[in-house]
Parts: C-alpha cells; sequence; structure tokens
C-alpha cells in the first residue's frame, strides 16, 4: 500500500476512536439535553435502618404505664392499626421499622415522596405525596399521606430525633404516628428579608388521635375532618446562628365509644370536637469546627388538648344523655444537644405532661391530677452521615389511678442509611 495511503487510513481511524471515545453529549447535543433531564429526575432510593435494645424496670413495661395516665389514657389505642412501628418499645432488642424512600422530582412542576415503613409483622404506607415547584406568589400546594407541618418534631420521622424515644407530649396527645393522614395543604411564603412561613391543611380525619366511628348510635360526619394552621418565623441573625419559632393550631372531630361496666361492650358514646395548639422553638449555633464540634441545638415545644364532647347515648345512665364531658390536657419538653467533640454529641432533655390535666364529667363530677415528668440524657456518636450510635438513659415519675411510680429507662440505638437520602429541613 502507498504510504499516503497509509497515513489517510491512520487518520481516519484516530479520528474515529475519537469521536466514539467522547461522551455522547459531546457527539450529539440533543443527547446532552434528554441526559441531563433524566439524570435530574431519576429517583434518590435510600432504606434506614432503625434498631435499638431497650430495657425499663417497671412490671409490665413503660408502654402500659403510659397507657394507665388517667386523663391521657389512650381512647384512641382500641380504634388503631394496631401497628406500633416499633414506637412502644419492649424489654430487649427492637426494630422501629424499615423506612424504604423513594423521592424525586416529577417533572419542572412538582416533585413527589413515597415512605414505606415495614415492620417485623406488616408494611404499611407513612407518606405518599406530591408537592408543587412552580406556582406563583410564593405558593405550594401539596397532596396526598404527609405528616403536618404543624410543631417541629412532627414532621420529622424518628431518625432525625435527637433521643431515641418521642417527647411524652406527642406520644400522649397525638398517639405514636403524630398528626399523619391523607389530605392537602397550601403554604405561602412571604416576600420578606426574613423567613416567613404560613400553611393551612385539611385531612381526611383518619387518626388515632381524632378518633372516628361514625356508626350509630354516633352520627355521621364528612369528611375531611381535621383542620390544621400553622405559622413558622426565622429573625435574621448574623452569624452562624438560626432561630425558627412556630405556633400551630388543630381542630378535629372527636368520637369516643368505652365500656363502662366492662363486659367487653360499649355501653356509652360521644361525640364533639378536639382542639390542640401549641408553640414551638428551635435555636441553632453552627461552630466554625469540622463534623459538628462545638454545635448547639436548643428546642422546646408546648401543646395543650382540650375536648368537649356530648354524650349522644348511655346505655347505663340514660339521665345523662345530652351533657357534656370537657376536658383538657398539656405538656412540654425542652432539650438541648452539643458538640462535644468531632462527631460525638451530648444531649439533656427534660419533659412533664399534666400540668393541666382535668375532667369536667357528664355527672357534674371534676376530676384533677398531678402531673408526670421525665428526665433523659443521651450520648451519641455519628461515623458518617449515613450511621449513628446512641445510648440514653431515662428516669420518670407517672402520677397513675394508684399513685405515682417510677421508672427507669435504657436505649442502646443504631440507625443506618442505605443510599440516597433527601436534606432534612432546619
Amino acid at each position: 500500500m502507498h504510504p499516503f495511503r497509509w497515513l489517510v487510513f491512520a487518520a481516519v481511524a484516530i479520528t474515529m476512536l475519537e469521536v466514539h471515545a467522547q461522551p455522547p453529549e459531546r457527539r450529539d447535543p440533543r443527547w446532552a439535553t434528554w441526559s441531563s433531564r433524566t439524570s435530574a429526575f431519576n429517583p434518590d432510593i435510600s432504606a434506614i435502618l432503625d434498631v435499638f435494645y431497650h430495657h425499663d424496670d417497671t412490671d409490665d413495661g413503660i408502654a402500659d404505664r403510659l397507657g394507665e395516665l388517667p386523663g391521657f389514657r389512650a381512647h384512641h389505642d382500641d380504634h388503631g392499626d394496631g401497628h406500633s412501628h416499633g414506637q412502644t418499645p419492649r424489654q430487649g432488642f427492637n426494630l422501629r421499622h424499615i423506612e424504604l424512600v423513594v423521592s424525586a422530582a416529577v417533572d419542572p412542576y412538582a416533585k413527589g415522596m413515597v415512605n414505606v415503613a415495614i415492620t417485623e409483622d406488616a408494611a404499611e404506607l407513612e407518606e405518599a405525596w406530591f408537592e408543587t415547584l412552580s406556582l406563583p406568589f410564593g405558593l405550594k400546594l401539596k397532596g396526598g399521606k404527609f405528616y403536618s407541618d404543624m410543631g417541629y418534631i412532627n414532621p420529622q420521622h424518628p431518625h432525625q430525633w435527637d433521643f431515641a424515644d418521642q417527647p411524652l407530649v406527642y406520644r400522649l396527645l397525638l398517639g405514636e404516628h403524630g398528626l399523619n393522614d391523607a389530605g392537602v395543604q397550601l403554604s405561602w411564603l412571604a416576600p420578606t428579608s426574613w423567613y416567613l412561613l404560613l400553611g393551612v391543611e385539611a385531612f381526611q380525619g383518619t387518626l388515632d388521635a381524632f378518633s372516628y366511628h361514625g356508626e350509630d348510635p354516633l352520627p355521621k360526619h364528612d369528611a375531611p375532618r381535621i383542620g390544621v394552621g400553622w405559622l413558622k418565623l426565622g429573625p435574621p441573625l448574623e452569624g452562624p446562628h438560626g432561630v425558627q419559632l412556630g405556633v400551630f393550631g388543630v381542630l378535629g372531630r372527636q368520637q369516643e365509644e368505652h365500656d363502662g361496666d366492662a363486659d367487653g361492650e360499649p355501653d356509652h358514646w360521644l361525640d364533639g370536637d378536639s382542639a390542640i395548639w401549641g408553640v414551638d422553638a428551635v435555636y441553632k449555633y453552627d461552630a466554625p469546627h469540622p463534623y459538628g464540634a462545638g454545635d448547639w441545638v436548643l428546642q422546646g415545644e408546648y401543646a395543650r388538648r382540650d375536648r368537649s364532647l356530648d354524650l349522644v347515648a348511655h346505655d347505663l345512665r340514660t339521665d345523662l344523655v345530652g351533657r357534656a364531658l370537657d376536658t383538657a390536657q398539656d405538656g412540654y419538653y425542652v432539650q438541648a444537644v452539643y458538640g462535644v467533640l468531632s462527631r460525638w454529641r451530648v444531649g439533656v432533655r427534660w419533659e412533664q405532661v399534666g400540668l393541666t390535666n382535668r375532667d369536667d364529667l357528664p355527672t357534674g363530677d371534676r376530676e384533677r391530677r398531678n402531673a408526670s415528668w421525665k428526665a433523659s440524657g443521651m450520648v451519641d456518636f455519628t461515623p458518617s452521615e449515613f450511621s449513628r450510635f446512641r445510648v440514653q438513659i431515662s428516669r420518670g415519675r407517672y402520677e397513675l389511678d394508684d399513685g405515682s411510680e417510677d421508672a427507669t429507662e435504657l436505649y442502646l440505638q443504631a440507625i443506618f442509611s442505605i443510599g440516597a437520602h433527601g436534606a432534612h429541613k432546619f
């Protein structure tokens, strides 16, 4: 072959190899556009594993003690779905639940998320929602099944908590699942130099905390049966400081049935409203040290529940029908978490429930109780953003019908995140 032809052949071969060695977006601009769009909408998929060892020194377990607190006695326990998601600790080893999370931008106009909670016995849809991305005037619309943005801890999943267990005020007023239901949310971000977010929500009303039966002798009520309003405010602070303040209110239909003579069948029924209101605050300091050393987080919440229920039927005391049951219970917690070293934190939490704890009964009697309290301390170690190990000790005094009882609890917890997981809110 002529030397010139060899040169031509070599030049063509090198050119072809160079072209095919280039990424697709260099060869065809249309590929770059398509590739960027599809990669942007590929979902983040993750699994959160939360396991812990629990021990307490009560005879029947701390869950039974909490269920026996007068005034807070869980009327909704009889009507729940039976899945505690590991929120109710048992003696020994516990799997809180495995969270399988899929989230992504749907298109330039909306994003979505699906969260399935898997326990040893069952799987349940915990969240499945969409949220708009391009509504005008700072508006956002959210719909599906989701946690209400009321309060500070309610919209958080358990692996986001700074302590192994749920604060008592949440557990006793809202139940283990918090305020989580099918509904819609409309929020508005104000065009101000400081953070101001307003939101309203409407939920179906299938929560344990707002029990609904709708069967004779109780009346039927159309959904939505729960309305929520909240405000979050973040004053502008200079330097590595951040503050968020909040206020919220919830109003929902409430129906109850009770077994007064303990024969296994309900014999009186109540219908009315339950209102919960409260305030929350959190302060964060981001120290100029690596891996959280020197960071501070201070937070607290107060909530109160008022119920007003009419006695619509009573098989044993027909003379009481038409009279009202009015109750009021409240509680709060305050906690502080400090980064003592890189990746190491210590925290303390103090909480009380039942500062107000009264029942005005249909019989005309009034019952009042003393407050219960709990103090907790924890140490945790975070090797990376995908894992955390925690030790927590708690001591509490609980006011029961037959007097008070002290209880000590121990938690040894490990949390692992597998896969891509979206950033958490402030």
